[in-house]
């Protein structure tokens, strides 16, 4: 097998590779003979149909599957000899269609690659580190948060009326031009009564009606609507009230602390001693990941970067995939939801190219300053994670046990080790 690789940008290569003429033939006769073995042609039993008779009839589709076995396997040859980090599939160019045992087989293929870099000038950066602050404030708006969590709607039971700041149980039918419409229909369906829209949960028109009463609206969709078949449309709904319901808010007091269940606070100022706690914790992250954003940042600025397109997309579709588990776990299919996909994927697109050119600058650090990751460290971080999502141990070890997952975990922590390296060089006022 010969192979030639030409560079055509810093994170493109251009691999040629031609098969020798036996590989050819081998791969060939293995075809046939497997063909030959489960095709039934009239006037010859199978395993005895001669090889040009086979050719005859099934000559695209052996020679499709083997140029695609051959490329697969040679190109995989080809990447290990030479040591090309692709990071995507390649595409290729196949310069001989038809497939001759007696000749050599050649292909051309374009890969995408990660860069080489030789980062610079990423010591002494200087970078301000936001002080953490906890208000009494913000430990007050962390409690009322608590507090809304744990209030209870409950039966209004000493009126039939419908008052603003309600929540009413109805069911509701709508049509658009005298038609149903998917989502129109709803039972036991809980909304506020008072100001606001349909769309956001709320139906002013329910303020003065009384228990069973139908009332009947038009409702006007947004042109930006989630969902796709409403824009611009109006429905015409009818809503019956079935219930009221009213919230029921805990005071704040000790045994509100106690029914919070966390371990060590029986009292409310030991619940706000925690809070506070937790918060300085929150605060603490949240001006250390400023800090590393802002020195990756001005790395940025000293290296130039080029960034395989591969990369980003990948990086995009990471987003939208983990939006779509947070939606999951809420109870949303992001594939229902009418999203204008290629538009949110061009809105990622700068943020995504950010992170990947980032994430290649610390790569490239870690190779700079020798930054490993020993298999110590690795199990501490799986221990870490186990603890973090309270799964057994050895639950998340054979999770991780695969090559790429163990890979993306080492990655993961050399990338740590990289910014921590930056952070401890940088000069911070």
């Amino acid at each position: 097998m010969k192979i030639e690789v030409e560079a055509l940008s810093p994170v493109e290569k251009k691999v040629t590779v031609e098969v020798d003429p036996e590989r050819v033939a081998k791969e060939l006769n293995s075809a046939y003979a497997i063909i030959g073995q489960r095709v039934k042609l009239r006037g010859f039993r199978t395993g005895k149909i001669p090889r040009n008779v086979l050719e005859r009839h099934f000559r695209d589709e052996v020679e499709r599957d083997v140029v695609e076995k051959l490329v697969k396997a040679t190109f995989e040859d080809a990447v290990r000899e030479q040591d090309i980090k692709a990071v995507a599939a390649p595409r290729v160019d196949l310069e001989e269609v038809a497939l001759q045992a007696s000749q050599p087989f050649r292909f051309t293929a374009r890969v995408e690659v990660k860069p080489k870099l030789e980062p610079k000038d990423y010591k002494g950066i200087e970078a301000t580190r936001r002080p953490v602050e906890v208000t009494d404030q913000m430990v007050a708006d962390e409690l009322t948060r608590i507090q809304e969590g744990m209030t209870q709607l409950v039966p209004v039971e000493e009126r039939f009326d419908a008052q603003d700041g309600d929540y009413a149980v109805i069911d509701h039918e709508g049509t658009i031009d005298g038609q149903p419409f998917e989502g129109g229909k709803a039972e036991g369906m809980t909304v506020r009564v008072g100001q606001g829209e349909l769309v956001d949960g709320s139906i002013p028109q329910l303020v003065g009606k009384t228990l069973g009463e139908t009332l009947e609206f038009d409702q006007a969709f947004l042109a930006d609507h989630r969902v796709e078949s409403l824009r611009g449309k109006t429905a015409h709904f009818k809503v019956t009230l079935k219930g009221l319901k009213a919230k029921q808010v805990p005071s704040l007091d000790d045994e509100f602390a106690k029914d919070l269940g966390a371990e060590g606070v029986d009292t409310l100022e030991a619940l706000r001693a925690r809070i506070r706690e937790d918060l300085s914790k929150r605060e603490t992250r949240r001006s250390d990941i400023e800090l590393r954003d802002a020195l990756v940042k001005a790395a940025l600025a000293r290296n130039d970067v080029e960034v395989p397109p591969a990369l980003v997309e990948h990086a995009i579709d990471v987003m939208i995939g983990g939006a779509g588990e947070r939606f999951a776990r809420q109870g949303l299919d992001i594939r229902k939801m009418g999203l204008d996909l290629p538009k949110l994927r061009a809105d990622l697109r700068e943020q995504a190219l950010v992170q990947v050119k980032g994430a290649l600058l610390l790569e490239a650090i870690a190779d700079a300053e020798k930054l490993d990751v020993t298999d110590e460290e690795l199990e501490a971080e799986i221990a870490k994670t186990a603890t973090e999502l309270n799964l057994p141990l050895a639950k998340v070890q054979h999770q991780l046990r695969g090559g790429e997952a163990r890979l993306a975990l080492r990655n993961r922590i050399r990338e740590d080790k990289a910014l921590a390296f930056l952070t401890s060089e940088a000069k911070l006022n």
